[in-house]
Order: C-alpha cells, then structure tokens, then sequence
C-alpha cells in the first residue's frame, strides 16, 4: 500500500470523529510519516500520532473526498441517467439523511417525507455536483432546505416539560389539546441502530427524545446551523453557504442555539446494553407488572420527570411522580398489574404497555422512552405516549398472548 518513499497514496483514512465525515480519502501527496495517524495504518505500522488530523492545506487540490468508500464510478452511471446506480447513492445516504431531518423536524413522518423530497431533488439536480465537496455535504446541503421550507409557517413541536412548571402535588392531568403537535419518538433501525454499531455511541445522545425535544425549542436556522456545524461538523463557512448568510450570522444562531440547548432539561443515556442497566430496567418492568409502587420508587431519581402526551400536564419528583402512578394506574390495574415489553426508541430503553382486548389478548396501548441516570442507577425521566401507533412505529409487536414477565 505504501512505497519507501515518503510519497504515500492513502487509501481509507478517517478524518473526523463525528457520523457524517467517516470519509475515505483518495489521495496522493508528500506527506512525512510523522503527520500520518497511526490507526490510519492498522496493528501492522507503528508510527507517530502527534496529529490525528493531516493539516487541511497539505492535501488541497489532491484529494477526493467520498463517503466511506469510492463513490466514483456509482456516481458517474447516476449522472448518465442510471435510475438504478442513484438508487444504490440513495440507499447508502438514506438513514443519515433521515436522522437528520428527524432532529430537524421531530417526527419520523414528516422526515421520511423530507428525506423522499431530498432524493428527488438531489436525482434532479445531480449534474450541479460538481465534485466539490463531499457527497454527503452536498445531500445534507439539500435536505436541510428541504426542512426549513417545511418548518416555514408552521408550529413547532413540542414536549409537555417545555409547556411550563410541573404540575401541583395531588393535581389530576388536564384534558388533551388537540392544537399542539408532539416531539415523537422513532424507532431504532429508522435511525441506523444496529445497521452501523461503530456510529451508536456518537449518536445516542443526538437522537435522544431530549436532545431532539429540545432542539424544536429553536427557530429552524438555529436549528440547520447547530446540527451543520456541532453534529454533522461543517465548518462556519459552508453553514454560512448552506445557509446563504455570513460566517458572523452563523456564530449569532450558534450562540443562541447552544443556549437554549445548554438549559434545556437533557439527559446523558446510558448505553441500553450496560449490565447495570439491564438490571435497572428489569426492576422497572416489574415494578409495573406488580404494581407495586414501592419498587417503582425504588427505580426512580429523586427529580425524576413523568410526562404523557398528548396530556399536557407532567410531573416532577418521587413523591408527586409516584403518586400520581399509584392513584391513576396501579391501584386500578390491580391484582394484574400492566404488561410490558421491553424494546428500544431513539437510542435509548424503551417499553410499550399492553391492555387486555375485547377478545382477551393483550393489545398495545403505548410506549414508555425512557432516559437513564448518568450513573445509570435510576430512571430520571419518562415520557409515556398514550400512542399504540407509535409502539408499533418504533417496532413493539400490536399483541401479546401472555405477560412478558420473567421473574
């Protein structure tokens, strides 16, 4: 792969830790061996890592950037019009592209539309790329202008913790509001878990219910320019293009963005398959199958938040959390108790409740996300949707014919 000279020609080297710029560069340049990371060569090279980034300028006019691997020749049959070589692009940019519309609009629906309009647009207008830039940047160029014409003129989404103060001690929720529309959940495979296992750490936290709920709290170019520039990694300059304003306006949207993300209410999630919190979560799930309010208090912060869309009301702390769990949900539920199943939903744990049908089975009835402590020892917050849709969205099977119970 590498001469005896000190001219290399780089095959697979990743240049940036974030989900977007996983990037191979085909490059040929005079590069000393001290300017080369050493994971760039594999168990087999030793050689220094004083940087893990080659300087920007060292390789200009030498290289082509791609996503992952040689997108040349694929790229080259879409432009002639091969519907089928686009289709191949499509499919390998598709669930990046919709993770990104998600956090922008906060419905899976609504990103799956903007991702169909993004495609579309892009097979349009594939003989505008002209090998500027990455691929990848030039779809998310297009579908974050997607979602802004469709954030125009149009509500935002909400969480019922961004509505306003908790409610009182002993207070009973209030009716929904048909006006308001909801932050919702997705599943896990919509947003590439399990497809791309070396992403799920980098992307938890920015697919979280939180993190997503909270970036509906700015306005739409706030929203395009924090996800451009402190999650997909652009630079001030192409989110100043992306964008059609100036370098110093995208600075005003992202001070004020990572203000208001800073003191929103945002939760670092544990990773789902931590032993601990395995354990955690079995306690939980038996605490609602037993309905023992002790075990569940037992499970919980001391803050910990209980929310339930589309009910605009929410709960904060134990003593009002628990109370409210024991009059409105485990002393009716007993001696049975409330089935769930366990699963996951942006990232992070998740369960559905199921409720006995007119014929006897247990059908859906919603979805529990769940977010972790971050010594992973209790559930700081629950946002229960009264959705059996989007249990089913998020992958939770419509029935069971027995409790899930295990203990």
């Amino acid at each position: 792969m590498f001469s005896s000279s000190k001219t290399y020609t780089l095959r697979c080297l990743y240049i940036c830790q974030d989900e977007t710029r996983l990037v191979m560069l085909a490059v040929t340049a005079n590069i000393s061996s001290d300017q080369l990371p050493a994971r760039a060569f594999g168990a087999s090279f030793s050689l220094p890592a004083s940087s893990y980034l080659i300087d920007r300028k060292t390789l200009e006019g030498t290289m082509t950037t791609y996503d992952h691997e040689d997108l040349g020749p694929v790229l080259e049959l879409a432009r002639r019009g091969d519907a089928d070589a686009f289709g191949e692009l499509a499919n390998r940019h598709r669930v990046r592209l919709y993770r990104h519309c998600y956090r922008m609009l906060g419905s899976g629906a609504e990103a799956e539309e903007a991702v169909q309009d993004t495609l579309l647009r892009a097979w349009q207008r594939l003989d505008t790329y002209d090998g500027h830039g990455s691929f990848p940047g030039w779809m998310y160029r297009i579908a974050t202008n997607m979602c802004i014409d469709r954030l125009r003129g149009r509500k935002r989404r909400l969480h019922p913790v961004s509505l306003g103060p908790p409610a009182e001690s002993g207070s009973m929720p209030q009716s929904p509001d048909p006006g308001i529309d909801w932050v919702e959940p997705v599943s896990d495979q919509s947003i590439g878990f399990g497809g791309e296992p070396e992403l799920s750490a980098l992307t938890r936290e920015r697919v979280s219910l939180a993190f997503v709920a909270a970036l509906q709290q700015l306005s739409a170019r706030q929203r395009a320019a924090l996800l451009l520039h402190d999650v997909l990694d652009f630079s001030h300059d192409e989110v100043a293009e992306v964008l059609d304003t100036s370098s110093s306006a995208v600075n005003s949207l992202l001070f004020r963005a990572r203000e208001v993300i800073s003191a929103s209410p945002m939760i670092s999630n544990a990773d789902p398959d931590d032993p601990a919190v395995k354990a955690l979560l079995s306690r939980y799930m038996r605490a609602w199958e037993l309905a023992d309010v002790s075990e569940f208090i037992a499970t919980v912060s001391e803050d910990v938040r209980l929310s339930m869309p589309p009910l605009t009301t929410w709960y904060r702390g134990v003593d009002d959390v628990a109370a409210f769990v024991e009059a409105a949900i485990f002393a009716p539920s007993r001696p049975h108790g409330v089935t769930m199943i366990l699963g996951r939903a942006n990232g992070q744990p998740a369960v559905a409740t199921y409720a006995p049908g007119p014929d006897g089975s247990l059908m859906v009835d919603g979805l529990q996300v769940l977010d972790i402590s971050k010594n992973r020892s209790a559930i700081a917050a629950i946002t229960s949707f009264r959705s059996p849709d989007l249990a089913l969205i998020c992958g939770f099977a419509p029935t069971v014919v027995t409790s899930s119970r295990e203990w």
